[in-house]
């Protein structure tokens, strides 16, 4: 047998100390951490206290006035379940085109979802009043039936009204879901009047269908943000791996 020249051959292995594998739980730990606060960060302001909400916008009154048809946007409202209840969280978020601009009533066509009001939540700048009523919403015409209406207190000027930035809690009995379900189909319909429009003029908004944000379930959140987080922390861990071979 003939003699055979041997290769000298150097292999590098690399073993997982301890020092990596409490380096990687570090990262575990830090990513799981950076999900939480990215889920919690994404949820809506209803969120925050863990109860199932939803969002809905306004829109204009289609023959209305129109003054106030470009400003439709800066108006919402989310529904948030209270268990036997339902807070109507209702939001002017401003213009810097119509900087004056407030709300001065809103009104509920309501249709047997709510059986009455539990709460009217005003606060240092908001105050309002009001519950069971036929007052009508200017130009709301033959497709809104005022059953619940509420004013903004009267003196001080425009102070009470909910002015950009501002919010006003309505709280009444009943059922989440059946809520949200009418008004998703127009069966339940809220109506502002905002008032101090450019010119002085005002206008009205009846809510729109569009379930414009429904909160998702906070574990779900988590879950989700977690596997995001974790799949690009791997991800990135075997690029470097492999630009090291």
């Amino acid at each position: 047998m003939k003699g055979k020249n041997l290769l000298a051959v150097n292999l590098k292995i690399k073993v997982l100390t301890m020092k990596s594998q409490l380096n990687l739980v570090k990262s575990i730990l830090a990513v799981a951490g950076i999900a939480a606060v990215s889920a919690v960060s994404a949820a809506p302001a209803s969120a925050i206290g863990l109860a199932p909400a939803s969002a809905f916008s306004f829109a204009n009154i289609v023959g209305g006035d129109t003054p106030g048809d470009a400003y439709a946007n800066s108006f919402s409202f989310d529904v948030i379940d209270q268990g036997s209840s339902v807070l109507f969280n209702i939001f002017n978020s401003g213009n810097a085109t119509a900087s004056e601009m407030f709300i001065s009533k809103v009104f509920f066509d309501d249709n047997n979802f709510l059986s009455g009001v539990a709460n009217i939540y005003n606060n240092s700048n908001v105050a309002f009043t009001g519950g069971a009523s036929n007052d009508q919403l200017p130009q709301g015409g033959n497709g809104f039936t005022t059953d619940y209406a509420f004013s903004r207190n009267t003196g001080a000027g425009n102070r009470w009204g909910i002015q950009g930035g501002e919010m006003l809690g309505l709280s009444f009995t009943g059922n989440y879901a059946n809520v949200v379900s009418a008004l998703t189909n127009g069966s339940l319909k809220l109506g502002l009047h905002v008032q101090a429009l450019p010119g002085g003029a005002s206008d009205s908004y009846i809510s729109s269908t569009s379930n414009t944000e429904a909160t998702p379930e906070p574990l779900t959140m988590l879950a989700a943000g977690a596997a995001v987080g974790f799949g690009a922390m791997f991800k990135k861990q075997r690029a470097q791996a492999q630009k090291g071979e």
